[in-house]
């Protein structure tokens, strides 16, 4: 059985074959545009101090990454500790629960 809402509601996953393509663009730019907060929030958090102590900033610049209105504030590079990899793997973590949870389980108006 699965688990329901104070109103009654059941917590279960939305059929996405039914939910016009406009809705899901939204919801996917939407957790695109969320995940940059995480990453400034992180960022701002940490301080540059400890980003450069648990990251390794990438030398080659490609077309993704290169430097622009943020710059090296969000470039994070590559995990050098287990503290940079802790970090990491909770960034990416939030920002799939997020998306899993408002594109797949939020009840779409």
């Amino acid at each position: 059985m699965a688990p329901e809402y104070d109103n009654g509601m059941e917590f279960c996953m939305i059929d996405l074959s039914t939910v016009p393509t406009q809705a899901l663009a939204n919801r996917i730019i939407t957790v695109f545009l969320l995940s940059f907060f995480v990453f400034m929030g992180t960022a701002r958090i940490l301080g540059s101090e400890r980003k450069e102590r648990w990251f390794k900033r990438r030398t080659k610049y490609t077309l993704l990454n290169r430097r622009g209105i943020f710059g090296e504030y969000m470039n994070f590079g590559y995990p050098r500790t287990w503290q940079g990899l802790l970090v990491a793997l909770g960034m990416y973590g939030l920002i799939f629960i997020i998306a899993i949870g408002y594109i797949c389980y939020y009840p779409y108006a």
